[in-house]
């Protein structure tokens, strides 16, 4: 089969049903026999519902099969320029018939250079993603990849006692506190590029995820009902093999006691769970680095398992290389590792 076989165009209504067949058939493949079916709810969410749109480019065959999908996940961040949009880049697939035979560079990266194209004519800041291997070498090669950093893990066994849990309240609970937008404002001024942890962005990204029953959402409270921090835990882990994930955390940098409480629930829970240990991971910078590492977590090659590095393109904004990777503050719920 010949490129010229193929229309190169972003999603329509409809799509979703052979966008599906291929992500399901492709990752099948990769994952092996513990892979699950994507659904469409679960489709549906992570891209329909989504507050900030959707951005997906896609290469279909004559039949209307998806040989190829570019696509990403619109957040916004918070930055030294103000408000900016990022774009995640995930599922990106190609169906394993069109994978040999066609001309280089191939159908991964036609379906990929539209995306780009599109995102620096609308006025997207960055595109990123943690690409595996061959995905890295091809878009370093064809997509303007850049590396920004490989990735370490913060690894606390669940044997080493939990931290005190202090003078605060923790809670265990169903929904984003609707205060959350006040303590993620006093975290916001302690950092100078960071995804924007809002009430609506929290709430879709793990509230409203059909598989929300994969998270726990922990808050810790003084006395008199002020919220001082929020983490969100995912007992089912999965990045690194029977162990817990910290997916997203909200606290000041200098709180100990909010640090203090929210660890206590994640040891205990990483306990009673069965699980190893809990996995989390901040820039090595950042003072969530330090605090994790006060309390137990080591500092583990991401390279122990499989390799996780974090690759960016800028696209259309005034930040640079150097303030990203100064100044860009990110937990493991901005990926889809978690």
């Amino acid at each position: 089969m010949s490129q010229p076989d193929l229309t190169i165009r972003p999603y329509r209504p409809g799509d979703e049903h052979g966008i599906l067949a291929t992500f399901n058939l492709v990752f099948r493949e990769v994952c092996g026999g513990g892979y699950v079916d994507r659904t469409l709810e679960q489709w549906r969410w992570q891209y329909l519902d989504n507050p900030m749109g959707h951005r997906m480019s896609l290469a279909v065959a004559p039949d209307g099969t998806v040989v190829s999908q570019y696509a990403g996940v619109p957040v916004l961040a918070d930055t030294p320029f103000g408000e900016q949009r990022f774009i995640h880049c995930v599922d990106s697939m190609s169906h394993p018939a069109w994978r040999a035979g066609l001309k280089r560079p191939g159908v991964f990266v036609i379906t990929g250079l539209p995306f780009s194209a599109h995102s620096r004519r609308i006025g997207d800041a960055v595109l990123y993603g943690f690409p595996v291997d061959a995905a890295f070498r091809i878009g370093s090669r064809y997509l303007e990849y850049h590396f920004l950093r490989d990735i370490d893990f913060l690894i606390r066994d669940a044997k080493a006692p939990p931290p005190p849990a202090g003078e605060l309240t923790l809670a265990k609970v169903d929904t984003v506190p609707p205060d959350v937008g006040s303590l993620y404002e006093r975290v916001r001024h302690e950092k100078r590029l960071l995804l924007r942890r809002d009430y609506r962005y929290l709430t879709w990204r793990y509230v409203q995820n059909p598989n929300r029953a994969d998270y726990e959402l922990w808050t810790a409270r003084e006395r008199s009902g002020a919220l001082r921090g929020l983490c969100v835990w995912k007992p089912g882990g999965g990045l690194v093999p029977d162990h817990a994930t910290v997916a997203d955390w909200l606290a000041r940098e200098d709180d100990v006691a909010a640090h203090d409480a929210l660890l206590h629930a994640v040891a205990r829970g990483t306990a009673a769970a069965g699980k190893q240990g809990a996995v989390a991971v901040f820039p090595e910078w950042s003072a969530e680095w330090r605090a994790f590492e006060a309390r137990g977590f080591v500092k583990t090659p991401s390279a122990n398992w499989l390799q996780r590095r974090l690759v960016y393109l800028l696209t259309g904004s005034p930040l640079t290389a150097d303030v990203l990777q100064r100044d860009w503050w990110y937990a493991l719920g901005d990926s889809d590792l978690a």
